[in-house]
């Protein structure tokens, strides 16, 4: 190679990705893992699809029904019993149901 080719080469970023080395940090309980309060509010939601055994989903969906709410607050709720993290704004239905 040619220093003049070696000198543009070095000068432009490559063209593809490299790897790079990232520290892990030793295992956490759920509960030690939390993310603030203020960062939640932050947070923009994404989509979560799961395939769930046909009966869990009928049961999920008549708790919702029974307590006249979303799967999803059913959902987030039981996220929360886990040690995670939920306010009561993000389990809030955003359906604007009437009480």
């Amino acid at each position: 190679m040619s220093k003049q080719l070696g000198s543009i080469l070095n000068r432009v970023p490559p063209a593809t990705v490299r790897p790079t080395p990232v520290a892990v940090a030793p295992a956490m309980p759920i509960a030690a893992s939390k993310i603030s309060v203020a960062a939640n509010n932050r947070a923009r939601e994404v989509p979560l699809q799961v395939l769930v055994p046909e009966h869990i989903r009928m049961q999920l969906g008549e708790i919702a029904n029974k307590e006249r709410t979303s799967l999803r607050a059913v959902v987030l709720r039981a996220v929360r019993s886990l040690g995670i993290e939920v306010t009561d704004e993000e389990i809030k239905d955003k359906r604007g149901r009437r009480s």
